[in-house]
């Protein structure tokens, strides 16, 4: 037995040096190495396994807070952070190796689900509304009854003070039509109960919406001077550069949503023909956009010559290990970093205000309202006509003369 453990050490010790080679290989510092070994052997040394197969991200989960908890850490949730990074790095070296391994994402426990929601997503589909909207509604009502229970409140039927108390806090951290969605949610939850005899009174109309201003401000929007010089503050000699020079024609060039960026396939790209697929994400549609020749190339260039080998479909990955897709908080990030590196000053950065300046860029040069909301993915021209708001060359051409 003891000569079996012996042996099962030197050959995942011989496993561990060819991963920590891979990792060298990828530009990883010898210190970030080093400290990923480390971990590496901690994560072993607590598992004992025989086969990597038995290894899991859930059972790396449970080594690390039990870890943390023998050795006194004052914070498990860091260790449990950096076992299943180095997990996850390490099972993708073993993976290039050709030796299986566990699963390297977590599962999530299914949320406990209320029977007299699940009777009102049944009712809601007997009435015929659409599955999108059950979803958000199901969602609303699963934030209202966390926070009744917390007050220990009274469900399923609440009370009228509690549901201001709520909708009077969310309205801190919401956007007025989220609100407004909110109180329409509980409107329906109401009638929904007094119908079906949960409740003795009908308290829909007692809930007050927030008044609805379609457009209250301008969309914020840069020159595209501006956007322009944005782009001088990416470095395209580094492989991450060139994903983000990539990101950044794609931004100017199309206008695509955050969401519309990071969900990208490589089989979207048509390259024979020169096309693009886009799939909106608000309304699952697909529109063929024109693949411009300065974007393809750049795209081109970051496939070859910047993208890490990965088995995600995603155009643009993480370039830490194990290259998964983006975040939704990632291309943010950078855009900022370009900013500060080009000199760049403005009260908000983000991939909206690219969309947004593409837009007015585009109303200012004389494009019809209607070809802009068919780039951008509006369903009608009342969800594109805010830009007119903002194209201050055109508004000033209509200005009429002061009278004297």
């Amino acid at each position: 037995m003891a000569a079996d453990r012996r042996l099962l050490a030197r050959e995942q010790a011989r496993d561990l040096n060819q991963v920590s080679n891979l990792w060298r290989k990828l530009g990883h510092s010898p210190l970030s190495v080093q400290v990923y070994r480390r971990s590496a052997l901690e994560i072993l040394a607590a598992a004992r396994v025989s086969d990597y197969r038995e290894l899991s991200a859930d059972r790396v989960v449970r080594l690390a807070v039990a870890f943390a908890r023998r050795h006194h850490h004052r914070s498990p949730h860091r260790t449990r952070w950096r076992w299943l990074s180095v997990f996850r790095a390490f099972a993708w070296g073993l993976q290039q190796l050709g030796k299986p391994v566990g699963s390297v994402t977590l599962t999530r426990k299914p949320l406990e689900s209320d029977p007299v929601i699940v009777a009102f997503v049944h009712y809601g589909r007997k009435l015929g509304r659409a599955e999108r909207t059950l979803e958000v509604y199901e969602r609303r009502l699963g934030d209202l009854r966390r926070f009744l229970l917390r007050r220990h409140a009274p469900w399923p039927v609440p009370r009228l003070i509690d549901l201001d108390h709520f909708l009077q806090r969310a309205a801190k951290a919401w956007k007025r039509t989220t609100v407004s969605g909110a109180a329409t949610c509980f409107r329906v939850w109401l009638r929904f109960l007094f119908v079906t005899g949960r409740s003795k009174y009908d308290l829909a109309s007692s809930v007050a919406l927030p008044p609805s201003i379609a457009f209250p401000q301008p969309a914020r929007s840069l020159p595209w001077k501006t956007v322009r010089q944005l782009g001088r503050g990416i470095d395209r000699s580094t492989p991450i550069g060139r994903r983000d020079y990539a990101q950044y024609l794609l931004l100017c060039a199309y206008g695509l949503s955050n969401a519309e960026l990071i969900t990208l396939k490589l089989d979207q790209i048509d390259w024979a023909a020169g096309i693009l697929h886009i799939r909106r994400v608000k309304n699952s549609a697909t529109v063929d956009l024109p693949l411009l020749p300065g974007v393809a190339k750049a795209i081109a260039v970051y496939l070859r010559h910047g993208r890490p080998n990965s088995l995600c479909r995603n155009v643009f990955i993480h370039h830490t290990i194990p290259f998964g897709p983006l975040g939704n908080a990632t291309i943010g990030q950078r855009i900022r970093c370009w900013a500060e590196r080009a000199a760049v000053q403005a009260p908000h950065l983000g991939v909206h205000l690219f969309r947004h300046s593409f837009a007015t860029c585009q109303l200012e040069r004389g494009t019809p309202l209607k070809v802009i909301g068919d780039l951008l993915g509006h369903r009608s021209c009342q969800s594109t006509r805010i830009y007119v708001r903002s194209a201050l060359s055109r508004l000033r051409q209509l200005a009429l003369p002061v009278p004297k």
